[in-house]
């Protein structure tokens, strides 16, 4: 396995997903009441098994982020309302995908400072910062961690750096899959 792998898929449905899961696992997803939700569920880990194979085991750990069992590789899940993202490595990952035309500006005070609102007017940029706290929390691990601790320090169309608590900033990287999705992440 390459150091660092990033995958993206739309979701799958039930019966595309069903090799790759298991017996339990689609048992957890019949309890939500959401069929996207369920499909959500099963596909990021049809994704990591499809990649890593079908004996892979899943759990989650005290934060409640999840964890491959008996494995060295560690991962971060995101979705947006159609499609899932999963980041593996050997170390530490963060990952996070929205849908661009997200309503951020109803929301943006809740999640940026009015300087960190001040770095950008590209229209790219509030779905950005919304998901680089959203990515530095998963690759934080940090119970408890508010958007408020982490701090947007720059922006461009593909690099954003930002800050846990006043410590040292992190670059993340900024992809755009298709017009309809962004993507950031750390690794």
């Amino acid at each position: 396995m390459s150091d660092f792998k990033l995958l993206i898929r739309r979701l799958m449905s039930e019966a595309e997903a069903a090799p790759w899961v298991t017996e339990e696992e689609l048992k957890v997803a019949a309890s939500f009441a959401s069929e996207r939700r369920r499909c959500e569920f099963l596909t990021w880990r049809a994704l990591v098994r499809e990649f890593l194979g079908a004996e892979v085991q899943i759990a989650y750990n005290e934060v409640g982020a999840p964890v491959l069992l008996n494995r060295e590789e560690q991962l971060s899940v995101s979705h947006a309302a159609d499609c899932v993202a999963v980041a593996i490595a050997h170390r530490r990952v963060g990952v996070d995908i929205e849908r661009l035309d997200r309503r951020y500006q109803r929301i943006l005070s809740k999640y940026l400072t009015p300087k960190e609102q001040a770095l950008s007017e590209d229209r790219r940029y509030p779905a950005a910062a919304w998901c680089a706290k959203e990515a530095i929390y998963k690759w934080a691990g940090i119970e408890g961690l508010s958007f408020e601790e982490v701090e947007i320090c720059s922006f461009t169309a593909n690099r954003l750096t930002a800050r846990i608590r006043g410590g040292e900033e992190v670059e993340l990287k900024i992809e755009y899959p298709d017009e309809e999705h962004i993507l950031v992440y750390l690794e």
